[in-house]
């Protein structure tokens, strides 16, 4: 019944799909793919409160009333509606956002990097906690980057630096590795390469210092494994813990570099908590 008066949330032709599915199921009869496909979706959009804007081949964009956002996310096999669920199900920047109002209440316009921001939706999620903030968001899969450059126009984000690239120890040349876990959008790696390619790397400090930032207020990394790098390669440049107040990490064990983050942490000021995947540190410094 449900899914019967929920119709209104897609558009004529979705819906026709959605009724097909219906009667085939009922009948027992083989579904199609695209049928399969745009039923998904319509549990998705129920579940969420979404509303259907458009599709395209490859696409869907919709719009979410509860959630003040409109997004596009990529029809499956993409990983997009699992990071979805990371960010507006699971809640997974809840408690960074929390614990940075609760540790700095006085900061209100900040200064924000998301290094691993795949198809943008930390820095959506944390542009309605946080307005007026200024954000460097770092992508280094032209694909996600794609997605993550059209969500911020659809939520009309424009204090935001993109940047095509990747964040590692130094700057230098990366390419990209499809073989980390299951090897969909979410889990694309870099490594640096001695050839120049299209694709830069980032040392955090270069960034900070081409757009003038004297801080950064919340750091989230994201980075597949390039954390490994980033904190302990032998080029690394850590001078950017001392003006960061809070970094939310997500470290991959596969890179085993967790204990060595931790120390890093500490002998920098800070102190953490882990929460789900992510490490929430703050800087005891700062406050």
């Amino acid at each position: 019944m449900q899914k019967i008066l929920n119709l209104h949330r897609l558009d004529a032709g979705s819906r026709k799909k959605v009724l097909q599915y219906f009667f085939k199921r009922v009948i027992r009869s083989k579904t199609t793919a695209s049928e399969r496909l745009i039923n998904d979706y319509y549990a998705h959009l129920i579940r969420y409160g979404g509303i259907l804007q458009s599709e395209s081949d490859h696409s869907f964009v919709s719009h979410y009333p509860k959630l003040g956002v409109t997004l596009k996310t990529r029809k499956r096999p993409s990983s997009d509606l699992e990071v979805f669920s990371q960010i507006y199900k699971y809640l997974e920047y809840e408690p960074l956002v929390k614990i940075f109002k609760d540790n700095f209440p006085e900061s209100h316009s900040l200064k924000i990097i998301d290094a691993g921001s795949n198809i943008g939706l930390t820095t959506v999620f944390l542009s309605k906690f946080f307005p007026d903030s200024e954000f460097i968001a770092v992508e280094p899969d032209p694909d996600n980057f794609n997605v993550m450059s059209t969500n911020f126009d659809l939520n009309k984000i424009n204090t935001v630096q993109k940047i095509k690239g990747g964040v590692w120890s130094r700057n230098s040349f990366l390419k990209i590795i499809k073989d980390f876990r299951d090897k969909k959008h979410w889990s694309i790696r870099v490594d640096e390469t001695q050839e120049p390619t299209d694709l830069e790397a980032f040392a955090i400090n270069s960034l900070i210092e081409k757009y003038g930032w004297d801080q950064i207020d919340i750091l989230k990394i994201d980075i597949e494994g390039s954390e490994k790098e980033l904190f302990t390669g032998e080029n690394s440049d850590l001078s950017f813990l001392k003006i960061t107040k809070c970094l939310a990490i997500e470290i991959h064990d596969e890179f085993d570099c967790r204990d060595e983050i931790y120390t890093i942490l500490h002998e920098n000021g800070f102190k953490f908590i882990n929460s789900g995947e992510l490490t929430i540190a703050v800087n005891q410094t700062l406050l």
